[in-house]
């Protein structure tokens, strides 16, 4: 997952709003979102490479998602996948700054990466490059490869784009949607500098990244209130269409 936008009000009806890309290779095997078949209480889409995930909740209303962090070294064979984070939090009970403080003790064992927890303690974002644990506070934030907020070209784009989707006090999905498929590209002098070269960063600037090897694979908007959590989910092949939807509305348990 690469960019995840999202609204954080957690004293309202509607406590969160989110929507995000994953960028990934193509050929990377991968189940679309739907309840995961031997943990039924979780649903989002799986990895079929490492059996993670990038973003998931569960019916009790937690979520997990993740971003990595554009920081050398980029590829790590010895490393564990960053997805089973979010299973990992997903498939226990352990409140989200409990998880952190232990995840801190071997957070060496995974690439670099932001981890977004909510449950009934609130929102929280970690990192094991900055090792810093954030109690995010209410309003809009963004989080892409670096630290959350940090104004890199997509993200500051994006999160005026996704602010004006509450301009009329009314959720515009199609709008949401349509400022996560932006593919226009920031100017050369805008950019990060993360050492992957200027070609590179040019192809990684765009809301939606379209390559026939490597891009954006989905997009998901998600809502969570009191009761429900509506989920949908686009799915794009290497040409940048359109593959797959799925739309979920998942009733919560707040005693599972």
């Amino acid at each position: 997952m690469c960019l995840i936008l999202f609204k954080y009000q957690p004293n309202e009806q509607q406590k969160l709003v989110l929507v995000a890309n994953r960028d990934e290779y193509h050929q990377r095997e991968t189940l679309r979102a739907g309840y995961w078949p031997h943990q039924p209480h979780i649903f989002g889409g799986i990895d079929n490479v490492a059996n993670g995930s990038w973003l998931s909740v569960d019916t009790s209303g937690r979520l997990a998602a993740l971003t990595n962090i554009r920081k050398p070294p980029y590829k790590d064979s010895s490393k564990q996948s960053r997805g089973h984070l979010v299973r990992d939090f997903l498939s226990q009970q352990q409140p989200a700054p409990e998880f952190i403080e232990n995840l801190k003790q071997r957070d060496h064992e995974y690439g670099l990466f932001n981890l977004l927890l909510m449950d009934n303690t609130g929102l929280w974002c970690y990192s094991n490059d900055s090792h810093l644990t954030q109690r995010v506070s209410p309003g809009n934030h963004g989080l892409s490869n670096a630290t959350l907020d940090t104004p890199w070209p997509k993200l500051t784009t994006s999160l005026l784009e996704f602010e004006k989707s509450f301009a009329s006090n009314r959720l515009d999905d199609l709008q949401l949607i349509d400022t996560m498929q932006s593919q226009t590209k920031p100017k050369d002098k805008d950019l990060p500098d993360t050492g992957i070269g200027l070609e590179f960063e040019r192809f990684l600037s765009p809301i939606f990244i379209q390559g026939e090897d490597y891009g954006t694979r989905c997009t998901t908007l998600l809502t969570i209130n009191d009761h429900a959590i509506k989920f949908t989910e686009l799915s794009y092949a290497p040409t940048g269409k359109i593959s797959d939807e799925v739309q979920q509305q998942i009733e919560l348990n707040r005693h599972c």
